[in-house]
């Protein structure tokens, strides 16, 4: 973490917060792999923003639609990598994060032929700590999260509206 990115009391503790967020993050990816989105919103504080590209969703009732349409659709294999967990700004309570995201996917049911992932983006995240103020009873959760593309498969279909 650079000096930047604020201060945490130890290295420790830094570490620590690292762990839960990225461990956070990846739950949230293997919850859209592996149950289609279904309790995706149980990770957004209710009144959460989703970016995808240049589409924003707000509150987890549409947040909860976007995961709904998605199943919708039919059979999906999906496999979000995530890496380079970073945390830009920590603030008490608050901690801005980014990580980049490497995305197989193709509507169908496996095993799927493709080699090559159809994007690869930044994604941003906002975390808050939610509930009670006791740090052993609350936990975090993501309050805004906005996902850029930096490379696009062309002809790939997403399965979440961008536009």
């Amino acid at each position: 973490m650079t000096p930047e990115a604020g201060t945490i009391a130890s290295p420790t503790l830094a570490a620590l917060l690292h762990t839960e967020l990225s461990m956070l993050v990846t739950a949230l990816w293997y919850e859209i792999d592996h149950g289609n989105g279904s309790r995706a919103v149980g990770f957004f504080t209710p009144d959460a923003e989703l970016t995808f590209s240049r589409r924003t969703f707000h509150g987890t009732q549409e947040i909860s639609g976007v995961y709904r349409d998605r199943t919708a659709r039919g059979p999906r294999v999906s496999r979000h990598l995530m890496s380079n967990f970073h945390i830009l700004q920590h603030e008490t309570g608050s901690v801005e994060a980014i990580s980049a995201l490497v995305l197989y996917a193709q509507d169908g049911t496996p095993p799927i032929p493709a080699t090559a992932p159809v994007l690869i983006a930044d994604v941003y995240d906002r975390f808050v700590r939610t509930g009670a103020a006791d740090e052993h009873t609350s936990r975090w959760r993501i309050a805004s999260r906005r996902i850029e593309n930096r490379f696009l498969m062309p002809g790939d279909v997403l399965a979440v509206p961008t536009e």
